[in-house]
């Protein structure tokens, strides 16, 4: 088992980085989404073909 881990070491660190940036990503969306904000809406719904249906008057 050792052996597997010392000759996988540099794999094992970046899977650990990515899993690490993964993360926050994911807590990033998840607490704008509580919050209301939301990437893809900009606010004008004048210039949206939704036209206002998805935010409250």
């Amino acid at each position: 088992m050792m052996d597997f881990i010392v000759n996988n070491l540099g794999t094992i660190v970046v899977i650990a980085i990515l899993a690490v940036i993964v993360f926050f990503a994911v807590r990033s969306i998840v607490k704008d989404k509580k919050n209301g904000k939301s990437g893809s809406c900009g606010g004008n719904c004048a210039g949206c073909a939704m036209g206002g249906s998805c935010h409250g008057k």
